[in-house]
């Protein structure tokens, strides 16, 4: 989850020129929304609940609208108590966190912040009607913290999208480089689409452990899917190909097609002390004759 220092809260505040005169006169409005959160709150989320896909969302839950009615009027009312420290600064950020787990898209809750505004400027201007100017200078301090609070929020909210979107690339990158056992010693690795550094770190470290964990001496690197190889990603295979060598395993590279193997001349890359076959079908042949092992038909 994203961490702003109160550090970087101040430095907010301070682009959006919210300074103490603006805690002054929301601090003053305090007692008068206290008189008119419950009213704001149930005309919020009427509008809420008169879009289908929103309703949904509060009602997916047994009690989830009453649970946010609560925190949506504690929420209401601390931005009038006048205390926009740590403590505040924590409870924002916990707001886009929790909008976030149920699902509310960023959309519908840019459009919240708007009937926010809507709902809290006829308030503040018919309190002080008799001093219209003094109503202006309110509303726009208002305006100044729900900014705010948009801003730290909407940051959250990202920041908790994008945990999830590398968690799943993480997963698929695992995916992506599977190393599984063949036969008592004998692993395979095939790889499918192209390695770059981290996906090609990840590869090696897998292997790497698969053959201690399974004491194989041979090692099939399948590249039959890798649709096309250039300098690094050759180098990329070399580097794993010496690790295992190190302890003590063969590499076999299967899969090498005309294409690719042209392309590797072309750059100049050697693999003429390196096992290699067009097939893992034929990968496999060579490492059981490795293995001193021979397969035979049924019957015969």
């Amino acid at each position: 989850m994203i961490t702003i220092s109160v550090k970087e809260w101040e430095r907010r505040k301070h682009f959006v020129q919210f300074e103490e005169e603006d805690i002054t006169r929301l601090k003053e409005l305090l007692p008068v929304v206290e008189k008119q959160v419950d009213k704001v709150v149930e005309q919020l989320y009427e509008n809420f609940e008169a879009i289908p896909e929103l309703s949904r969302i509060l009602h997916a839950e047994e009690g989830r609208l009453e649970k946010l009615k609560r925190m949506q009027r504690a929420y209401f009312l601390q931005l009038f108590e006048g205390d926009y420290g740590s403590d505040y600064l924590n409870n924002r950020l916990k707001v886009g966190m929790a909008h976030h787990r149920i699902n509310l898209g960023v959309d519908w809750y840019l459009g919240a912040y708007s009937m926010y505004i809507r709902l809290v400027m006829p308030i503040i201007l018919d309190h002080y009607k008799k001093d219209p100017a003094k109503g202006q200078a309110a509303f726009a301090s208002a305006i100044k913290i729900i900014h705010l609070d948009q801003d730290v929020a909407i940051s959250t909210y990202l920041s908790a999208r994008e945990e999830v979107i590398a968690e799943q690339s993480e997963e698929i990158l695992e995916l992506s480089t599977p190393v599984v056992q063949l036969w008592d010693g004998i692993v395979a690795a095939p790889i499918i689409g192209t390695l770059d550094s981290q996906r090609t770190q990840l590869f090696m470290e897998r292997l790497l452990q698969t053959i201690v964990d399974t004491k194989s001496p041979v090692a099939l690197v399948d590249i039959t899917g890798v649709p096309a190889i250039d300098t690094a990603t050759a180098q990329h295979l070399i580097d794993t190909i010496n690790a295992v060598k190190l302890l003590g395993s063969t590499v076999v590279i299967t899969g090498v097609s005309p294409s690719i193997a042209q392309t590797l001349v072309h750059l100049g890359i050697d693999l003429s002390d390196i096992l290699t076959r067009s097939s893992l079908a034929e990968g496999l042949k060579v490492a059981l004759k490795q293995l001193n092992l021979v397969m035979t038909t049924k019957g015969a």
